[in-house]
């Protein structure tokens, strides 16, 4: 007979990788939304202010101010962190992916008691050694917390749970 704290302790470490998998997805939706703003911006500045500029000469300051700022934000937009933080997550979240698919397919084992206690401790810290690779291997700088971010995260893996495996570890 299994035991069953082993088994909540590997669903835990199961959950735990769909949080973050979940976060970084989020985390990755925000970057490229802050990306494709700046990028926005800066089109609609620098293409409109100069028209603009000839058109209402009596307001030439505020133009003049726009463009001064389209330079600015286009001279610092290379050193923000957005582009990097695309492609490290992008990268991460294939990773994290396919270890969560990895250790749903053990949990079926898991959930049918066809492990020792020792195998599922041993599949539990595998999860874990294998997230933190990916994470060393991607992201060489701290992923920024937010906990509204964390929160949607956590509501979404529930969510996912509940539609794959609808009475949770239980199963």
């Amino acid at each position: 007979m299994v035991s069953t704290l082993t088994q909540e302790q590997y669903w835990k470490e199961l959950y735990q990788l769909k949080v973050h998998t979940t976060f970084i997805e989020l985390k990755l939706e925000q970057a490229e939304w802050w990306d494709r703003a700046v990028k926005i911006v800066l089109a609609i500045a620098s293409s409109s202010s100069i028209g603009a500029w000839v058109i209402w000469k009596e307001y030439s300051w505020i133009w003049a101010g726009v463009i001064a700022f389209s330079q600015v934000i286009g001279a610092i937009h290379p050193f923000l962190p957005y582009k990097s933080r695309i492609k490290a997550y992008s990268s991460l979240i294939n990773e994290l992916e396919e270890l969560m698919i990895q250790s749903e397919l053990k949990w079926h084992e898991i959930s049918q008691g066809q492990l020792t206690p020792t195998e599922i401790n041993k599949a539990r810290f595998e999860i874990r050694s294998l997230k933190n690779k990916s994470l060393k291997k991607h992201i060489q700088t701290t992923i920024p917390t937010d906990g509204t971010v964390h929160s949607k995260a956590e509501n979404l893996a529930n969510q996912y749970f509940s539609t794959f495996y609808s009475e949770g570890n239980n199963q």
